[in-house]
């Protein structure tokens, strides 16, 4: 195919509309490919005005993991998988694209899913060899196959430091994307300081912020399962969103942070019974909260009335109403288990809000009433199967950030699509 197109440009003048018409049917490989056949061509596919075209192709999907034992060598090694499932299919089975695969150590990760954000991915590092030499957070996009990383905090010998994730999340002033960090930093067995820190794609180093952290207990058993879903907050009105935060106060309140501003406020939670079974999310325009019900044989979603960023989430016109009750499409007897809990949370297109847990995924959509189950996750022949809380919408876009501070990649981690 690739000669064709480069003997139809050789024989044949081509308008660039009618190429650009060409390409974005194409798959992204070939769009990629076929901007190395000359300037004009690249100029093409890096216009934004055909970037945006194409990035209305790509459908948004579902990441899963799947862990499997590969025989293609000698001794039998363990593979960790990474699926992107199209949630936007309305089929029995929908398509499950294939995306990554990399080693699955035993003991410590060879690498972790953390985040993702317009078509980009955030790694982290599980190989580092030594503290000082190796990035910890890798961003890459899976469909211009770019790599990059993002400034390593790096403190003395005896300083041990604690990091809880907090979102990643695109800046519009600045146009980087940043993640942001809570920080404890520990040293010679006492507690020195705690602080937010901003890892950002357009800077060297990280950035401390000026707003005073909450110090977290790490001696309680239950410390980190109480802050397990920092990393999944709802983006509305150019804030953060979290149902459960460290800043949350002795009430335990819902916590929005200024991405301008960079500062943290106090909302009132919705009035689930269940926080734990619970998320946030934005469907549809509005804030949303999702609690997986009795018996987890329905979902409510309740949607914060009026709400048009934390700043006015005062008066008594702001308030929680349950909108939705969701059946879930599938019943079993499978024992209920801790980890029957809502992991994925999410508004897709058209007023679809994408809900999931360890059994599978279902779509409702908030516009029509209808539901659909989307997938079931289990344990199958294929593998072991799970269910990450991110969902994946791919981009062509070539951020500034992967040629300024390029990046090779971890050396086992292969690109599947």
């Amino acid at each position: 195919m690739d000669h064709l197109v480069k003997k139809m440009r050789d024989d044949f003048y081509l308008d660039e509309d009618l190429v650009a018409q060409i390409l974005v049917h194409l798959p992204a490989k070939s769009v990629i490919r076929f901007g190395a056949v000359c300037k004009e061509w690249l100029g093409i596919t890096a216009c934004p005005s055909f970037v945006a075209a194409y990035g209305r192709r790509f459908p948004l999907e579902v990441l899963l993991y799947t862990t499997r034992r590969s025989r293609t060598t000698a001794a039998s090694v363990e593979l960790q998988e990474l699926d992107a499932l199209d949630v936007s299919a309305d089929r029995p089975v929908p398509p499950r694209r294939p995306l990554a695969r990399y080693p699955a150590w035993a003991g410590r990760q060879y690498c972790s899913l953390v985040a993702s954000c317009d078509g980009l991915l955030v790694l982290q590092n599980g190989v580092i060899a030594d503290a000082d030499a190796r990035e910890q957070y890798l961003v890459c996009n899976p469909v211009t196959r770019q790599w990059s990383h993002l400034p390593r905090l790096r403190l003395g010998r005896n300083v041990q430091v604690r990091q809880r994730k907090c979102g990643f999340y695109f800046h519009g002033p600045s146009g980087e994307y940043r993640l942001l960090c809570h920080i404890s930093f520990t040293s010679t067995g006492w507690r020195r300081a705690r602080c937010y820190c901003i890892l950002s794609t357009g800077a060297d180093r990280p950035r401390q912020l000026s707003v005073q952290a909450t110090p977290i207990d790490d001696r309680r058993v239950d410390s980190d399962l109480l802050f397990n879903n920092l990393m999944t907050p709802a983006v509305l009105h150019g804030h953060l969103h979290w149902l459960k935060h460290m800043e949350g106060g002795v009430a335990d309140e819902m916590v929005a942070f200024d991405t301008v501003a960079e500062t943290f406020r106090r909302m009132p939670p919705p009035p689930v019974t269940f926080r734990e079974c619970s998320n946030l999310l934005v469907g549809d325009g509005s804030l949303m909260a999702a609690e997986l019900g009795h018996l987890f044989v329905f979902v409510d979603l309740w949607v914060l009335d009026g709400y048009a960023g934390p700043a006015a989430c005062t008066g008594e016109e702001i308030r929680w109403v349950r909108r939705h009750r969701v059946e879930v499409p599938w019943q079993d007897d499978r024992l209920l288990l801790q980890e029957d809990r809502l992991l994925l949370a999410e508004g897709g297109d058209g007023g679809d809000v994408l809900l999931g847990w360890r059994r599978g995924v279902v779509a409702y959509n908030v516009r029509s009433g209808t539901v659909r189950q989307v997938v079931g996750v289990d344990a199958s022949r294929h593998g072991i199967i799970s269910l990450s809380r991110r969902v994946f919408r791919g981009s062509l876009v070539r951020h500034d950030f992967f040629e300024a501070r390029p990046h090779p990649g971890l050396p086992l981690f292969r690109f599947c699509s």
